[in-house]
């Protein structure tokens, strides 16, 4: 595969001393949080590289001037190689699922990566070792 760049803003809140959150707004999926900003710069490569690494066609990309935040958050480009994420990465496929109305608010409310636990949860069911 061929080199592919990408770049998308990301919004980074503030939840902790030095902890960031850090979202999205034109990957909704993509979300993630780093310790410090290098760290955080870090994660939010590889959640947007995860998320669009197989994915036929790019979102379009919001321009950052239009991204409104609270006062503490703060609008940032990321930039993600989804060459290199498809060589760490086998394929996967989407899947959508019906989880209870509170349990999905919770794991929500705690930015819980649905895919990843579904993913473990089969993982350990199936005893896969692959």
């Amino acid at each position: 595969m061929k080199k592919q760049i990408v770049t998308y803003p990301a919004v980074f809140k503030p939840i902790d001393k030095d902890v960031y959150f850090i979202s999205f707004p034109d990957v909704p999926n993509a979300i993630t949080e780093g310790h410090g900003l290098k760290d955080s710069f870090d994660m939010a490569s590889d959640a947007l590289a995860t998320m669009l690494y197989d994915e036929k066609k790019l979102p379009k990309v919001t321009n950052p001037k239009e991204i409104k935040t609270d006062g503490d958050s703060f609008v940032a480009l990321v930039s993600a190689d989804l060459s290199k994420a498809a060589d760490n990465f086998e394929k996967t496929v989407r899947k959508n699922v019906t989880v209870p109305f509170n349990i999905a608010n919770e794991a929500e409310e705690k930015h819980l990566n649905f895919s990843k636990i579904l993913t473990d949860a089969l993982k350990q069911k199936l005893n896969y070792q692959g």
